[in-house]
């Protein structure tokens, strides 16, 4: 079956209301640094998916375009996973949509990630996109529609609230084939610091994605800043009308940019910081009850509830150092940031 159908949806709800805990889910994803801030991104729950590679643009020392940004990849998560949203719920409301599509960019100032200006936010200050929608529906149709997805798309309620986040460091011993190539170096990162104080205007980012629903809940996702990369596949499993296992599911998507952001930033602060770090490995899950985003029960959270993860650097540091390069990192990171700060989130409806 490629399209979800209202009597398939109202099957998994009913089974869901009589289980809960049938409802929990467990999103993963697992990404291990390169070279420079190269860094491989896979998702445990579809390795028959393979790696997707998350990059640096060649301005930020160490960077080589190898890939999408882990903040691009963010907001690819938000754009699929409102799609899905948007089509599983028109399916319950019966209204037909052809299709759907979706924009979004966010805005943020490399100031704080870099620690230009600890005044500066470390992760999106906003984010904003347009919802396309080809459809026959009303206007009244299309904004109780609206309002249903508004208050149970999973990566709308954890963008736009505060999840708890637990973040643990541990260490292993560097080998040879654990050196990465030298491209990083902290005078690079420091001439770009001071590049960045003295035109602030020059540190402010926006990042992008745009998706577009295809068969089912299968989405084609790209990044207008990498249109040389991609496009993208994400979807969900089978086990959720609709769902195809093309892909990686919006929720694992982003923990995978919790993860790369990690991977990215422990590299950076390590190497400002004079630490010899060879290799970064970060492993992040997130817990999920589905009766929120399904409607099952009004008093469950949409998204995630708990996000743990491991971080797993390649090094001879001794304890102290790795405290403070933690602080650094805890302080800095923007995935962190975007995820423990609420992020207002405007999206808008059009026909197409």
């Amino acid at each position: 079956m490629e399209e979800p159908t209202a009597a398939a949806i109202g099957e998994v709800q009913a089974a869901f209301g009589a289980d809960p805990a049938a409802a929990m889910c467990l999103y993963k994803a697992k990404s291990t640094l390169q070279d420079g801030l190269c860094t491989k991104l896979s998702f445990p729950n579809t390795p028959e998916h393979g790696e997707t590679i998350v990059d640096e643009p060649p301005t930020m020392p160490g960077g080589k375009d190898a890939g999408p940004n882990p903040m691009d990849v963010c907001l690819g998560a938000l754009a699929t996973c409102q799609e899905i949203s948007y089509k599983a719920f028109a399916t319950v409301m019966g209204i037909e949509v052809k299709s759907v599509a979706c924009s979004v960019e966010g805005e943020l100032d490399l100031r704080g990630f870099l620690g230009v200006d600890e005044s500066v936010a470390k992760g999106f200050t906003s984010i904003r996109g347009t919802v396309t929608i080809d459809t026959d529906a009303s206007q009244e149709q299309l904004d109780q529609l609206k309002g249903a997805v508004d208050a149970h798309c999973p990566m709308c309620d954890f963008l736009s609230g505060t999840c708890t986040l637990t973040l643990d460091v541990k260490t292993q011993a560097p080998t040879d084939a654990t050196r990465d190539d030298g491209s990083l170096s902290a005078q690079a990162i420091g001439e770009l610091g001071a590049a960045l104080g003295a035109d602030p205007s020059a540190a402010l980012c926006t990042y992008k994605a745009s998706s577009k629903l295809e068969k089912g809940l299968a989405s084609s996702l790209t990044y207008p800043n990498t249109p040389h990369h991609g496009p993208y596949k994400t979807d969900e499993p089978q086990s959720m009308p609709g769902g195809q296992n093309t892909g990686p599911n919006p929720m694992d998507l982003v923990l995978g940019a919790l993860t790369t952001c990690q991977d990215i930033t422990y590299k950076a602060y390590a190497t400002a910081l004079g630490i010899d770090v060879q290799r970064v490995e970060t492993a992040a899950e997130g817990d999920l009850d589905l009766r929120g985003f399904l409607g099952v029960d009004e008093a469950v959270r949409k998204g995630f509830q708990v996000i743990r993860g491991t971080v797993t650097l390649t090094t001879n540091a001794d304890e102290a150092t790795i405290t403070k390069l933690k602080g650094a990192v805890d302080a800095h990171c923007p995935m962190c940031a975007t995820i423990s700060d609420k992020i207002p989130v405007s999206l808008t409806v059009v026909k197409a």
